[in-house]
């Protein structure tokens, strides 16, 4: 457990920031969380990071910056697009956003960056009139279960794949339990 305070931090939108840094930390963090994946290629939603986030209406992404400016976290919102056939038929697509991109930079994790960002996110979600949160993750990313689950998120399918044992999860934007927590 990190026992290090917490420094101060900025959230940031995208637009606010230079888009190659988010592109090289995004890169980074999933070279390290994914290393069974190539470095060298970089996905569509980095590739065109400002067409599937900062230009697109249903879309956001957020970063953690220290006072010095360097990225620490960085969270992702776009519409859910239905590409999943594991979970086809599962989300209503005009009220569901995907969470994406949930990075914390190993030196500071475990100091409550997540669940500011996972704030920030939540609240751009509920601006824009989505009801539903998706979100995947997989048993290897250091802490992503438990952390998710401490934010409301319940898990719908755990896909029995030897490498990836994806673990689908959702939450409504505005749940009860959230009142008087903001």
């Amino acid at each position: 457990m990190n026992t290090q305070q917490r420094p101060a931090i900025q959230v940031k939108r995208a637009e606010e920031m230079n888009s190659k840094a988010v592109a090289a930390f995004l890169m980074e963090q999933r070279s390290a969380l994914f290393p069974m994946l190539s470095a060298n290629e970089q996905p569509a939603d980095i590739l065109q990071f400002a067409s599937f986030y900062t230009e697109s209406a249903g879309g956001a992404f957020f970063a953690a910056c220290s006072e010095e400016g360097k990225i620490m976290g960085t969270i992702g919102l776009c519409p859910y697009d239905g590409r999943l056939k594991q979970i086809a038929g599962l989300y209503d697509e005009s009220d569901t956003a995907e969470v994406v991109r949930c990075y914390i930079d190993p030196a500071y994790r475990r100091l409550g960056i997540g669940t500011i960002l996972f704030q920030a996110v939540k609240k751009e979600a509920e601006r824009l009139g989505y009801r539903t949160l998706y979100l995947h993750t997989h048993p290897f990313l250091p802490g992503g279960i438990p952390f998710w689950q401490h934010l409301g998120f319940q898990e719908r399918l755990a896909e029995d794949d030897p490498v990836w044992q994806t673990l689908h999860m959702d939450r409504l934007v505005r749940k009860e339990s959230d009142r008087g927590t903001e």
